[in-house]
């Protein structure tokens, strides 16, 4: 759901945004490759790719798991990202201003025929609209992004709210265990920070060894009573 903003607000958003962006270099991981001027999604594929020739030339077994925030900027709490951006050194003036734009909002709905009859306050969520909401939310996910080895795998990058796990080895079974656990420890994370990754959008990709071409009854990747198999639509 798209929200309508004032072109006044928006003008006040850009310029915060600006503002908060000469801090990303310090307080959010350089595995998050969103809201960072120069960067793009090309950049955070190109070091996807890096690693996987590398690996490959290496004769090892490469595997990926990419996951996908269900729901993204509904999920934001507003006092949580307070407390992350402070422990993540954030000026406190922009802390509270912050605190201050997400505060005392209210939203009604409406198709185009037919609104709410009332407004309703917003408690949780950043706006989907927002020039900001997409650094809010990285902001809002550092937690999952900080020390990617506490997850066992070889690479953790994001992009906004898509995330790509690369387990390297000496077998495609070893890598979906790596996966597993590492995939439901990051759920269990998000899951304590209000987020939830969906999972029938969860992808699963063994990557080919030499001439050896991975097939469907490798190794899958499970989620509680969830199970990713290999994808072979890409190859």
């Amino acid at each position: 759901m798209i929200s309508l903003l004032l072109t006044l607000s928006k003008t006040i958003e850009h310029v915060a945004l600006t503002r908060m962006t000469v801090f990303t270099p310090k307080c959010l991981s350089l595995l998050q490759f969103a809201c960072r001027k120069g960067y793009s999604p090309l950049y955070t594929i190109h070091l996807i790719l890096e690693i996987v020739y590398k690996a490959s030339n290496d004769k090892r077994h490469m595997s990926a798991l990419f996951l996908y925030v269900q729901g993204a900027f509904d999920k934001v709490l507003h006092q949580r990202l307070a407390e992350i951006m402070t422990n993540n050194n954030f000026p406190p003036y922009l802390v509270d201003w912050v605190q201050s734009y997400l505060s005392d909002r209210s939203v009604r709905i409406t198709n185009g025929t037919a609104s709410e009859p009332s407004f309703t306050p917003i408690q949780v969520g950043i706006l989907q609209g927002s020039p900001l909401s997409p650094f809010l939310f990285n902001s809002h996910s550092l937690p999952l992004c900080h020390n990617h080895q506490r997850l066992g795998v070889d690479l953790m990058v994001s992009y906004v709210d898509d995330y790509c796990l690369l387990a390297i080895s000496v077998s495609w079974q070893r890598n979906a265990s790596t996966l597993t656990a590492a995939g439901n420890q990051l759920q269990l994370e998000a899951n304590q920070g209000g987020m939830n990754f969906e999972l029938s959008t969860t992808q699963l990709f063994h990557f080919p060894y030499g001439k050896i071409i991975p097939t469907a009854d490798l190794p899958r990747i499970q989620f509680g009573e969830h199970h990713t198999p290999n994808n072979l639509e890409q190859r």
